[in-house]
């Protein structure tokens, strides 16, 4: 009977060892200050002024489903993201977009459920669009005051 422990318990623990080491294997290389350049600032401190808003909750929602759905699984659909941030015209309608957004665990552009890690929906964006398409939607942001 123990040994039969024994041979179930192993697999598990190397497993879970194995998972762990991935995980720090993936973490991305950190800037002095212990953040990764590829990271997304947090936004937490941040205030929605609610008069600058031009869009609903709901609205905001509607776009950060849509953001998610085009960087969601392998493939990137950036004309998607460029139209739908076209639409948003504030920066609070963009905060809004962000907090409705959430934080999402990434891996590779899918869902990894153990081994993913949360980013907003800005380092979302750092990481399924290249330099040349985040050039394209920089502007914006810079327009707001959002790092990018």
């Amino acid at each position: 009977m123990i040994a039969t422990g024994i041979k179930i318990g192993v697999p598990v623990v190397a497993i879970g060892v194995g998972i762990y080491l991935i995980r720090r294997a993936i973490k991305k290389r950190s800037n002095p200050d212990g953040t990764s350049s590829r990271v997304a600032p947090s936004l937490k401190d941040t205030v929605i002024e609610t008069k600058n808003l031009t869009i609903t909750p709901s609205d905001a929602a509607l776009f950060a489903n849509t953001l998610y759905g085009a960087m969601l699984d392998f493939g990137t659909d950036e004309k998607t993201i460029y139209s739908t941030i076209d639409k948003i015209a504030t920066k609070d309608d963009m905060l809004l977009v962000i907090k409705a957004f959430g934080m999402k665990q990434y891996l590779w552009g899918t869902r990894a459920a153990f081994i993913g890690q949360d980013y907003n929906l800005v380092g979302w964006l750092r990481f399924e669009l290249s330099e040349g398409e985040l050039a394209k939607i920089k502007p914006k942001f810079d327009q707001w005051g959002i790092p990018l």
